[in-house]
């Protein structure tokens, strides 16, 4: 076995795989895209917000279940599994809910078999490995409980969370020691990876694209500006578990749990992919922007040779497609009835055998072994299939609204900007402000000029 590689056990099999990479990418690398499936239906699931937001990447690793496989690195001798028979129990399910699921009164699965106790602690027994949440861990219960303290960073002036283009903006304004935290293990969102990415690629695919390439420097010049500042510290690798009303936040980074109170809280932790609204929406290989560039950018996944297929409209579509080319994938992309016609970006498709269509949507994606093969677009410019193990899907996303709203902000729904936008009821008494995209703010808005 070579040096530079990591030996894992998935399902029995020894699997050689890069260093630094995640367990979700690692599986991906040896063409594992199935990651688990979903509770009710038994639909297949994978890699989806790469951010740990969602459950769909939950697998069983060294004995524990529930662990999110795109945030767990590989390391030698590691042991994974899958935690859910969705596969084995789905048809069959599906079977009895069609023939005699109208007789099953709502709320039957806990009204029922409740006495006697042996009975109860049957049914659940049996009811339990069908919901896919996995067994109990391995080992004595006291060296499962043990979990160290978080340590107190005790009351800090301000704290921004999120350091892409908002938050680091948002440090720089701002009076006074700030903390700047981000889950990246470097300032500047996962976008900054991505461009950088590409810059290094040649082609001069950024020089060809005049936005992205001055959404590169813009983001360079922050991240320079904020490390010339003493008063800004930056804690990578961080992020929040958990916000308390009114000015308390958990944070976590790989020594454990940080608790913390902030005189000022600036939420800028941007947006979630959004990637829904046709056939087969959910199948593994569907993904959002931001989901690929932690995974090529960040993470390093492999993608030479994936066939790929970009649609939507906007920078990200063009990052997106950038990004795939310099991992060496062949994208084809599918401009919708919103993109804008820029004719540099259209001549660099063109330059760089990019297949190109236009007024065309997604319409139905289909799967070969649980997992994307195919998608069919749609519209005024007719319709396409394609060959695709991977497909990413650039629409408006949604603003990330999980924080504000545990720290007490309203939330308004708006679909023009996403869905449910952050609100603070009362900006003259609360320590939180929403800026960037978690703020309904459009990619577009982020290429201007770095706060002074």
């Amino acid at each position: 076995m070579s040096d530079s590689t990591v030996t894992i056990v998935f399902a029995g099999r020894r699997l050689a795989c890069r260093p630094g990479l995640s367990v979700a990418a690692a599986l991906w690398e040896h063409g594992v895209k199935v990651l688990s499936h979903s509770h009710k239906f038994g639909r297949p699931r994978g890699l989806a917000c790469v951010r740990g937001q969602c459950m769909s990447c939950l697998l069983r690793i060294d004995g524990v279940p529930n662990v999110r496989a795109c945030h767990t690195t590989v390391r030698e001798g590691l042991v994974v599994e899958r935690q859910d028979t969705g596969a084995i129990y789905a048809p069959l399910l599906h079977m009895t809910l069609d023939a005699g699921g109208h007789l099953l009164p709502v709320g039957f699965y806990f009204k029922w078999f409740t006495r006697p106790a042996p009975l109860r602690r049957a049914f659940l027994g049996a009811l339990r490995p069908m919901t896919g949440v996995g067994k109990l861990p391995d080992g004595p219960a006291a060296a499962r409980a043990a979990v160290p303290p978080a340590r107190d960073l005790g009351r800090l002036a301000t704290v921004v969370i999120g350091a892409g283009a908002a938050g680091l903006d948002a440090a720089l304004a701002a009076p006074g020691d700030v903390l700047l935290c981000d889950d990246l293990p470097a300032p500047g969102g996962p976008r900054r990876a991505a461009l950088a990415r590409v810059a290094e690629s040649g082609d001069d695919i950024l020089a060809a694209l005049p936005r992205l390439a001055r959404l590169h420097d813009r983001l360079d010049a922050a991240a320079r500006a904020v490390a010339a500042e003493d008063r800004i510290e930056l804690r990578a690798g961080t992020r929040v578990v958990g916000a308390y009303q009114p000015d308390m936040l958990l944070l976590k980074d790989s020594d454990g749990l940080l608790l913390l109170r902030a005189g000022r809280i600036v939420w800028a932790g941007g947006a979630w992919d959004r990637c829904g609204g046709f056939e087969n929406d959910d199948l593994p290989g569907l993904i959002g922007p931001r989901a690929l560039y932690r995974l090529a950018a960040v993470q390093g996944l492999r993608l030479a040779g994936t066939r790929a297929a970009v649609c939507g409209h906007g920078p990200d579509l063009w990052l997106s497609a950038a990004l795939l080319h310099a991992a060496g994938a062949r994208p084809t992309l599918f401009l919708d009835a919103d993109a804008e016609a820029d004719g540099e970006a259209l001549a660099t498709a063109q330059r760089l055998g990019w297949p190109l269509h236009t007024n065309l949507a997604p319409e139905r994606a289909s799967a070969r072994d649980g997992a994307l093969a195919q998608l069919a677009c749609a519209g005024a410019g007719g319709r396409v299939r394609v060959p695709a193990e991977l497909a990413v899907i650039c629409t408006r996303a949604k603003p990330a609204h999980d924080v504000p709203y545990q720290l007490g902000a309203d939330l308004a729904l708006d679909p023009d900007r996403g869905g449910f936008v952050p609100r603070d009821p009362d900006p003259s008494g609360s320590p939180l402000a929403v800026v960037g995209e978690a703020a309904g703010l459009a990619p577009e808005d982020l290429c201007g000029e770095v706060v002074s």
